[in-house]
């Protein structure tokens, strides 16, 4: 079943492009031949170099978590939640950007506040938007506008009880999906959004258990300039207890999520958006696993997924990443990769803490996570039994950095009314080379307030190999009442071969109920945004003529 949402108003893209200048590569290849057919060109005017701004970067939100319809769904588990959905999007823009925010309903574009006279983004808060939403930002000639922008919904009950949100994403051509399942008392709603001016015509595969599976209708969508269209994963491909969406758009870039939702029967097991993560490859990492000291056959350790899309099988080797360094996992040295197949893998047994995962394999692998977190029991039930949220982890490609010195490791705009905490990680890429590299990597975290103030920073060092934390609350000054809208991160000086990852864990909603445990029950976790095009220097050398002839 699809749901279409069209729109009046669109976003118009462009590419980049100088118009009016001759490059000096051109003058060269016609050398005096050109020269003579130039009027009065005695004099040849000296190269200049001029820095070219990028085109508009853009970034498309998800929606608010929404109730899967039972009767689409055939499934009379899934009904209306008692209480509420509190949504928000909040989008951040720094230097003297230009950036309008435009929802995918029809509805006004509104310009934001890039913070220009701050020292950061300023950020800009929409509540409780009905549909997804487009971040336009067009740079200025000042600093890098560093745009981030999320969306959170929080429900406290229900069916739809817990914490889905998600950093949002540039829309692209090739997205994989990597979580979510369509077994009954499971919901796996495919939302497609195209931002341009162009329809996208829209090819999705889908992978299981038992290796690719055959949708309902082909799996080919047309998703019209402006519109959003939802369509329920289960009724074209039912039964999969685990899914892999692969999302391929041609005529125009789309983006896309997965909205998954699990029952145990009648108790919540947890709701978030599955988003897009590296596309195929033999080195993968997820960070922002979190263990509670689960047991390796405890269904709710933490869990990651593995699907070979390609022809060939291969073997994975699975390595955790902890505080003090590799963590060993009894049963992840090796795993077995049948083609077609998606797999997944417990990392039960690990202790107490934060965690990243990285994923080395022989053949080209797409991978994903999840973390599972204990809430209070249900009052409803006869035996109480005990509710849980679920975060879907999204994995990005471990690729060597270009050099070791001081780089841009992205940004996220902080979902309201939610608390974070940051999972920075410094990954080896070479897993064949024994130890991990000895050294540290370097980083910068900085907070800042809604309107772009510098609230704090902190200087971290994270051993080659090895994981650690920091609370964004710590980075706000005791004196101060402002929470962090955005957060930062800067590598001031790398290590070779060492990849620096982070992500943001947010948390939400009531405590578990257990003894001393004040940990709130609801959790997302959250990528950040890199920064887009750079601005970039062009060599120009004027001419007296439009064109090349008289």
């Amino acid at each position: 079943m699809t749901a279409r949402r069209s729109v009046a108003r669109r976003l118009a893209t462009t590419g980049a492009g100088v118009v009016g200048i001759l490059a000096v590569g051109a003058v060269a290849a016609f050398g005096g031949v050109l020269t003579d057919r130039v009027p009065d060109a005695e004099v040849v005017d000296p190269v200049e170099h001029v820095t070219v701004a990028p085109a508009q970067d853009v970034l498309v939100c998800p929606g608010p978590a929404r109730l899967t319809d039972p009767e689409a769904v055939g499934d009379a588990q899934f009904g209306p939640a008692p209480v509420g959905t509190t949504s928000a999007l909040r989008a951040a823009v720094g230097g003297d950007a230009t950036s309008t925010l435009t929802p995918l309903d029809g509805g006004a574009a509104a310009e934001l506040d890039a913070g220009a006279d701050t020292e950061g983004p300023a950020a800009t808060t929409v509540e409780d938007p009905s549909v997804g939403s487009v971040l336009a930002v067009r740079p200025g000639e000042g600093d890098p506008p560093r745009p981030a922008a999320s969306v959170g919904s929080v429900t406290t009950a229900g069916d739809l009880r817990g914490l889905a949100a998600a950093s949002c994403v540039r829309p692209g051509i090739s997205h994989w999906l990597v979580g979510g399942s369509t077994e009954v008392g499971s919901s796996a709603q495919l939302v497609l959004q195209n931002p341009g001016l162009t329809p996208a015509t829209v090819q999705v595969t889908a992978w299981g258990q038992g290796g690719q599976a055959v949708l309902a209708g082909g799996g080919q969508q047309l998703v019209g300039p402006g519109e959003e269209v939802v369509t329920l994963v289960e009724a074209a491909a039912p039964e999969q207890r685990r899914l892999v969406v692969h999302v391929e758009a041609s005529g125009g870039l789309v983006s896309a999520y997965l909205q998954h939702t699990t029952l145990d029967g009648l108790v919540p097991l947890g709701v978030d958006d599955v988003v897009p993560g590296a596309q195929p490859a033999q080195a993968v990492a997820l960070t922002g696993f979190q263990s509670g000291g689960e047991a390796v056959d405890d269904p709710h350790a933490p869990r990651l997924r593995v699907l070979a899309p390609g022809p060939d099988a291969g073997t994975a080797r699975v390595v955790v990443h902890g505080e003090d360094g590799v963590v060993p996992l009894r049963g992840v040295e090796e795993v077995a990769l049948t083609p077609g197949v998606v797999t997944d893998v417990s990392l039960g047994g690990l202790p107490e803490g934060r965690y990243t995962v990285a994923v080395h394999a022989d053949v080209p692998v797409v991978a994903g996570g999840s973390v599972d977190r204990r809430g209070e029991p249900d009052p409803d039930l006869l035996h109480e039994e005990r509710q849980y949220d679920r975060a879907w982890i999204a994995a990005v490609p471990l690729t060597v950095p270009e050099s070791t010195g001081p780089a841009r490791a992205g940004q996220v705009a902080l979902v309201p009314r939610t608390s974070s905490s940051l999972s920075l990680a410094a990954v080896p890429v070479d897993d064949e080379a024994g130890d991990p590299p000895a050294g540290e990597v370097e980083l910068v975290v900085r907070a800042y307030a809604v309107d772009g103030t510098l609230l704090g920073e902190e200087t971290v060092a994270v051993p080659a190999g090895a994981t650690t934390t920091l609370a964004a609350s710590s980075l706000r000054p005791e004196d101060s009442d402002d929470a962090p809208a955005t957060v930062t991160v800067d590598v001031v000086r790398g290590v070779e071969g060492v990849v620096p990852l982070w992500s943001v864990l947010a948390s939400a909603g009531p405590p578990s109920g257990d003894e001393g445990d004040r940990t709130p029950s609801l959790l997302s976790v959250l990528l950040p945004v890199t920064d887009g095009t750079a601005p970039r220097e062009v060599a120009v050398r004027a001419s007296g003529t439009a064109g090349l002839g008289q």
